[in-house]
């Protein structure tokens, strides 16, 4: 009897036909979506593509319209800004303008009137005769002058430690109003010649000399007493009896204080310079000329300081044929 061998319907090779089946199936249904995706050619026609084409060129002009439209009010907004601050200039400088053209007119009319007054005086002066004399009470016969200045502390400035420049300038107007000068000398209040080259001796005057010797007693170094005496006696004892015959002698105190004893002084000067018994008059007039330098100058009932050399020298200028000036500044 013969064995039929057992058969397996579902064998290995079974399952592969099934498998390869059902690949199949799904690559056919995978094609077939894509396909059914897919545009076709046909809907890409050219009036579609003009008419996008028109779409965009219209988006761009819109664009760059709106760009303009934003870039004009952005140069709207500054044009504005700047107009605003012209304006503002313009009406300053107006106001400006007019507030000038009124002084303007003021000046003129000021200046007008200050002419018309000009214009009076010199017709008057022409029809006036008069002498170029010096200030009133000035001795002003004096041909050989010397000045007897304060060198000390109070009398200098105080940032540069130089004489005021008021004293010098002092110098100067009374030099110049003064018109029989001939010669001149400087010593300061301890009686030491502010000019050593020529001490002793009288210089002849002349602006050039003026000038160097004004420079040299503006930057004068030492230092001198706050008193006058030893000056004014050097100066009659050296100087005075170097006169020429003719010449008469002017003495100028330039000071701020006295500090010796104002009788005893007093005496000392009538011997020094005494009275002429036939003329009455004094070979030396001596002046003097106060600067303020306190807080308080020349306060009466003071018996110190700038007070005290106006009453010594008040009393010196009485009795020696001088002037006493009382400086309201220095």
């Amino acid at each position: 009897m013969i064995k039929r061998r057992t058969i397996e319907v579902f064998s290995l090779s079974f399952l592969d036909c099934l498998c390869c089946g059902f690949g199949a199936i799904l690559l056919l249904f995978l094609l077939s979506i894509g396909s059914q995706n897919s545009a076709s050619p046909a809907e890409f026609d050219e009036a579609s593509l003009l008419a996008l084409r028109e779409q965009l060129a219209q988006l761009e002009d819109k664009i760059i319209a709106q760009k303009q439209n934003i870039q004009q009010a952005q140069n709207h907004a500054i044009q504005a800004t700047e107009r605003s601050r012209a304006r503002t200039a313009i009406e300053a400088l107006q106001a400006q303008l007019k507030a000038l053209s009124e002084q303007l007119n003021d000046a003129q009319t000021q200046l007008s009137s200050e002419e018309k007054k000009k214009n009076q005086a010199s017709r008057l002066l022409a029809n006036f005769p008069y002498e170029n004399l010096p200030p009133i009470g000035l001795p002003a016969e004096a041909t050989h002058i010397a000045f007897i200045i304060d060198s000390s502390g109070s009398m200098r400035n105080q940032h540069n430690q130089q004489l005021h420049y008021a004293v010098i300038e002092q110098i100067r107007e009374l030099l110049d109003s003064l018109p029989a000068v001939q010669s001149i000398q400087f010593l300061d209040t301890s009686g030491r010649y502010m000019l050593p080259q020529r001490a002793g001796f009288w210089l002849p005057d002349s602006p050039g000399l003026r000038s160097q010797a004004l420079r040299s007693i503006l930057k004068y170094p030492k230092f001198s007493a706050s008193d006058p005496t030893a000056g004014i006696q050097n100066a009659i004892r050296h100087l005075q009896p170097g006169l020429p015959t003719v010449a008469t002698m002017g003495l100028y105190v330039i000071g701020d204080d006295f500090r010796g004893s104002t009788q005893s002084f007093l005496l000392k000067l009538n011997k020094l310079n005494p009275r002429d018994t036939q003329t009455g008059q004094r070979r030396v007039s001596i002046s003097a000329i106060g600067f303020p330098t306190l807080a308080n100058p020349f306060k009466i009932g003071t018996p110190i300081g700038n007070t005290r050399f106006a009453n010594i020298m008040r009393a010196i200028a009485e009795q020696h044929d001088g002037v006493l000036i009382l400086k309201p500044r220095i």
